[in-house]
């Protein structure tokens, strides 16, 4: 089942109509039914739904789980939740223990070399690993789950905004380019971040946070060395 197949399920076995879903999350009915109809894929009130719903949040967003795994909170504590998020911040994390009813296993890019062993390299995602991203952070910023992966920032090309091996999380959803977000890229087999902006004749600007070591690049997004937009990066984490 999608999420929309998910949704009307769950609403359907708490015997509630759409015009009470959206009055008791402050949603707009009709967003409601475009999420059901799968017009809209993902919306930032997700976790919101799933616990006025009674469901699992993650379940809700990904399928994954039980329906009702962690869904014995009342609406009061959601606000709880999303204070003790705003306040605390719970960013990725790694470890063995079970998933919580906020938590989603993400995966990852890596640069893995070829077999050939002449030093040239391909950019995979997942390679056997994942990260854990909290499910609020994704649904605050609209970001479906099955869109979103993590990598890790290498080099100081980005700095101070991202420094080197900061963990990023992307949303492959969007390729489309937004002038001045950061992007993740795959460059002739090199994980690359870099802000993007379009230029006329279907050219973009690849530019770095460090200019001063790091100059401005130009490249046909149609050419043989253009670079492949991975997705926008939505979320980093920032060392002192």
């Amino acid at each position: 089942m999608e999420l929309k197949d998910r949704l009307k399920w769950a609403r359907k076995e708490r015997k509630m109509s759409q015009a009470r879903l959206s009055e008791a999350t402050g949603l707009d009915q009709t967003t409601i039914s475009n999420l059901e109809t799968g017009k809209v894929l993902s919306t930032s009130k997700l976790v919101e739904i799933a616990y006025t719903l009674r469901v699992d949040p993650r379940w809700l967003a990904t399928g994954l789980g039980d329906m009702e795994g962690g869904a014995q909170e009342p609406r009061a504590a959601y606000s709880a939740l999303t204070d003790e998020l705003v306040f605390h911040d719970t960013e990725i994390v790694e470890g063995g223990n079970p998933l919580t009813s906020d938590e989603v296993e993400l995966p990852c890019f890596y640069e893995v070399e070829f077999s050939a062993g002449d030093g040239s390299t391909q950019v995979v995602e997942n390679h056997g690993h994942k990260m854990r991203f909290p499910l609020s952070k994704l649904t605050k910023r609209g970001v479906s789950p099955e869109n979103a992966a993590c990598a890790t920032a290498s080099g100081s090309s980005m700095e101070p905004t991202i420094a080197d091996g900061s963990p990023i999380a992307i949303d492959k959803g969007t390729r489309h380019i937004i002038d001045g977000k950061i992007y993740a890229l795959d460059h002739g087999g090199m994980l690359r971040i870099k802000r993007l902006y379009k230029m006329p004749l279907g050219r973009v600007r690849l530019v770095s946070d460090n200019a001063d070591e790091y100059p401005e690049e130009t490249y046909s997004l149609m050419g043989p060395d253009s670079p492949k937009i991975i997705g926008r990066v939505f979320w980093w984490e920032v060392f002192d």
